[in-house]
């Protein structure tokens, strides 16, 4: 046992999880604020050191060209005189996010051993897609207002609006509840963008559990034999 959590706490994919997890659920209990835009900023330099130890070099090179202007211009994003535009910043974040996934995504289903660390690195990624997708709303959000229609309820408890930060909590809220297939049906898309990402997120996220659980059970048996 004490084994097991040792090789997790070691693992390439556990400080990528943990951090997700707290960008994922901080909204929840923070709300959209100078709080939760701190947290997101930290995190995402974060994402980077972690991106940088695990992953080659022409990896860290792509990561470092947009990670750095979108976490430095997410501490700038509530300034009078903001040096980047809002909607550089948010998709600086949503591109480094994307390419995080794919790379996450990749060395998962490419692993040729069924271990501890492949199985966090599975949470990982989804976490990723939930992630990346909510920055990916965010974006169709800001450049096209009104792209998504929210219940009265949720807009007042979530103090929707425009939104002022790439990891909005409300977004991120619907992005997971898209990527699960859940659908509350308390926020839907009405722009063209906006169908279009949701559709295709609801389309990942099976597929993505279909294949994983798939290449999973397969080293599984090759290991057994």
């Amino acid at each position: 046992m004490m084994e097991t959590a040792v090789r997790v706490l070691r693992g390439r994919f556990t400080g990528f999880t943990v951090v997700l997890v707290i960008l994922s659920v901080s909204g929840a209990a923070l709300g959209e604020g100078k709080p939760h835009d701190l947290l997101g900023a930290v995190a995402m330099a974060t994402l980077l050191l972690f991106a940088i130890r695990n992953a080659g070099r022409g990896f860290r090179v792509a990561a470092l060209i947009l990670a750095v202007p979108a976490s430095l211009g997410q501490l700038t994003l509530h300034s009078t005189h903001s040096p980047i535009p809002s909607s550089l910043v948010f998709g600086f974040t949503t591109a480094f996010l994307g390419l995080l996934t794919i790379a996450v995504v990749f060395t998962v289903l490419r692993s040729e051993v069924m271990n501890t660390d492949t199985l966090v690195g599975g949470v990982c990624a989804y976490f990723l897609l939930g992630v990346t997708w909510g920055g990916a709303y965010a974006l169709a959000e800001l450049v096209s207002p009104g792209s998504f229609a929210v219940s009265p309820g949720l807009a007042a408890a979530g103090d929707w609006g425009i939104p002022t930060h790439p990891i909005n909590p409300l977004l991120q809220y619907y992005s997971f509840i898209t990527l699960t297939t859940v659908g509350y049906g308390d926020m839907s898309p009405l722009g063209h963008v906006a169908r279009l990402l949701s559709m295709l997120e609801a389309l990942t996220g099976q597929l993505y559990l279909a294949v994983l659980v798939g290449r999973l059970v397969g080293l599984h048996i090759m290991q057994a034999r």
